[in-house]
């Protein structure tokens, strides 16, 4: 069992404060830290959110904790949740490791840059001053697409996760409801409709020769030729894991784009 009560700062041996200094720093909390109440404060001047980290007076061994203020960071991270958290957090978290710390924060960071509204904050910015001529509005498409690859690249950890693929020249940020189709730039930039997929992939999906069902298996078109098949592995079972803001967009993506027939 697991007190589940991080210590006092005081209490901390220096190579303890060391470690999760570094733990913070090596994945993108690199602003800090501050302290109070038994908890190390650390910032990133490229995610929103701080994160606390702490640990018991038992030191180097464990266990330790992650306060995490960003909610939809918060939100999707897995782990055992401790009941003591940093005040003005969202939810605190309680690892038996400093590996599973590490990898917690790691988590939390990615989350965090990618959920669900800096891509359109980020785009916002970037278009403000641009105006309505033709060529603005093929460069407002551009800076667009760009902020979802880069939120797609995120959310993905950089790999295809259908067929491991993570040389970026060879993958595509695909939307699930296609850009043209999408009522708004919150739609158009929000990470959860679309998938980082490799460039064949991305092709079937986006022709509709490919789906995915609610379990996230992916559905071939009867239009799909035995080659094509073949090179995109079909033979095995390839599914994704999904969100259910996933699924209700490829809801859309089966009845309007999918070659059923």
């Amino acid at each position: 069992m697991f007190l589940d009560q991080p210590a006092r700062l005081d209490d901390y041996p220096y190579a303890l404060i060391s470690e999760l200094k570094e733990c913070a720093n090596e994945h993108g909390y690199r602003i800090g830290p501050d302290q109070a109440k038994g908890w190390l404060f650390f910032r990133s001047a490229s995610a929103p959110g701080e994160i606390g980290l702490a640990a018991t007076a038992a030191g180097m061994s464990g266990p330790f904790y992650l306060s995490v203020f960003h909610p939809g960071a918060a939100r999707e991270l897995k782990g055992p949740q401790a009941a003591e958290k940093a005040k003005g957090s969202t939810k605190a978290f309680i690892f038996d490791s400093r590996a599973a710390l590490r990898e917690a924060v790691a988590e939390v960071y990615r989350l965090s840059i990618s959920l669900p509204t800096l891509p359109l904050e980020c785009y916002l910015r970037d278009i403000e001053g641009l105006g309505d001529t033709e060529a603005e509005r093929a460069q407002k498409v551009r800076i667009g697409q760009d902020r979802f690859r880069e939120a797609q690249l995120n959310y993905w950890n950089s790999c295809c996760p259908l067929t491991g693929i993570t040389e970026p020249e060879l993958l595509r940020a695909s939307h699930i409801i296609p850009w043209a189709k999408c009522d708004s730039d919150f739609e158009r930039l929000y990470v959860r409709n679309g998938f980082l997929l490799s460039s064949l992939w991305d092709a079937a999906f986006d022709s509709g020769l490919v789906t995915f069902d609610d379990g996230g298996l992916a559905i071939a078109s009867p239009a799909l030729s035995s080659s094509a098949r073949e090179a995109l592995g079909l033979h095995r079972e390839h599914r994704l894991t999904l969100h259910d803001e996933h699924r209700a967009r490829l809801a859309w993506h089966r009845e309007n784009l999918f070659q059923a027939d």
